[in-house]
């Protein structure tokens, strides 16, 4: 009763329904798919600046915004996406791994994380690594095209010409705002922001752009930083490799520890993609680049593979899921991947007759192999012929639906990796357990 106009405030009509009826409701909208793209489902390190934990907050943040209609459906909307649907989290894994802080020590906060089953993991915004770390000297964005510009700060120039001038406003790369916004670009300055590491001075290929014609463009079409550099360039792959390393040290290994935790006592799957390149990229990066066969971002993406497998041998995790996609248009067309073979052989690639040197699926799985291989290394991964770390593994060919909205084009392999379950007994064993007993 409103004491003041002596009327009786409305319920939201939705609320009458009963509790069970609602969250049916918040699992079927849920359950539709979502046709935007991966890009506008992004979350950017500037959300870690003005995020409030909230479920309102949240559900924002992960792109719910259907559901702000009030606290309590916000609230009830939250735990049933939480508790039974995969939560998609495209974004670098320490911005992911802040924001997880942030709303593990808001008091509400701490009992959702609780509830979190299920995480698809992304990275749209994936920096160049060229200038990974960023130089923040006394706090200065110190990029690299920063000292072009303060070459020419006395020089008088005609801003109808500079981009944002038309417009009275500056730059959307330095107002942090609009359709020029980058995401490894904001505030440098802001410790909290970004990982704490010592300054590396960006190591810069001085004949990159005499030999990238792409700058003729003002835009750069290859997603791969290596392609910019000139091939004779020495030891580019490596540079870039130690920084891709660097990078899994700072934010990748951070993250899966902190998932590995009692912080998420239900965290059961991790969904995260891995990709496969065209037939005459990986012949050409191959023979080019000798142990560098697949693109930096892939091989990004290899090292988190690698890190929840580790979580899955350890029992941290039910299972790892790995959405296997055609990186571009030309690998959807023709690589070295069958994956209808893949459907019926698997992808543990140990049979040195047909997985090795000269056997029919050499090229094939280049990404597993990968992975494999890193797995092999820490001494978690051997044998022939079979399973891998007793692993048994679901998999299934999703055909291409035609849409374009999302951006992908091309069929894909879904594979569900859980741990094998141990053979049952056989009547010999039990009975000679039983005779060994009495």
């Amino acid at each position: 009763m409103d004491a003041l106009h002596g009327c009786v405030k409305s319920v939201l009509p939705f609320l009458r329904l009963p509790r069970e009826l609602r969250d049916q409701v918040y699992n079927h909208a849920l359950s539709i798919p979502d046709r935007r793209s991966d890009r506008a489902l992004r979350i950017e390190r500037r959300n870690l600046k003005h995020f409030r934990p909230s479920a309102a907050a949240l559900l924002l943040v992960l792109h719910h915004e259907y559901f702000l209609l009030n606290r309590q459906i916000a609230l009830e909307a939250l735990e049933a996406l939480l508790k039974s649907h995969t939560v998609f989290l495209s974004c670098g894994p320490f911005v992911l791994k802040s924001l997880l802080e942030v709303v593990e020590n808001h008091e509400p906060g701490k009992q959702w994380l609780t509830w979190l089953r299920a995480i698809e993991l992304d990275w749209v915004t994936f920096p160049d690594l060229r200038m990974y770390p960023p130089d923040r000297t006394q706090g200065r964005d110190e990029w690299w095209f920063k000292a072009a510009d303060e070459a020419y700060d006395n020089e008088e120039v005609d801003v109808d010409y500079i981009r944002g001038a038309a417009y009275d406003s500056h730059f959307d790369e330095h107002d942090h705002t609009g359709g020029y916004y980058d995401d490894n670009f904001y505030d440098p300055s802001d410790a909290a922001l970004y990982p704490s590491y010592q300054h590396q001075v960006p190591a810069l290929n001085p004949n990159a752009a005499a030999n990238d014609i792409s700058t003729l463009f003002n835009h750069n079409p290859f997603q791969d930083a290596e392609e910019t550099y000139h091939p004779a360039t020495a030891s580019t792959a490596e540079d870039l490799t130690t920084k891709l390393d660097l990078l899994v040290e700072m934010e990748v290994a951070p993250l899966f520890s902190y998932l590995s935790t009692s912080t998420f006592p239900s965290l059961a799957s991790i969904t995260l993609p891995l990709y496969f390149i065209s037939r005459e990229s990986f012949f050409h990066r191959r023979n080019s680049r000798p142990g560098y066969t697949l693109p930096l971002k892939v091989r990004y993406w290899v090292h988190v593979a690698f890190q929840a497998f580790q979580l899955l041998h350890a029992g941290a995790l039910s299972e790892v899921r790995i959405k296997y996609m055609p990186w571009d248009i030309w690998a959807s067309m023709d690589s070295c991947d069958d994956l209808h073979r893949m459907v019926e052989r698997g992808v543990w690639f140990n049979d040195p007759e047909t997985d090795g040197e000269g056997g029919e699926r050499e090229h094939e799985g280049e990404a597993f192999q990968c992975v494999w291989a890193m797995l092999v290394e820490k001494g978690l991964c051997t044998g022939q012929k079979g399973t891998r770390m007793g692993l048994a593994a679901r998999i299934r060919l999703v055909k291409w639906d035609g849409e374009m909205d999302s951006y992908r084009v091309g069929d894909e392999l879904e594979v569900v990796f859980t741990k094998e379950a141990p053979a049952a007994p056989t009547d010999t064993k039990v009975l000679a357990e039983m005779g060994g007993r009495t």
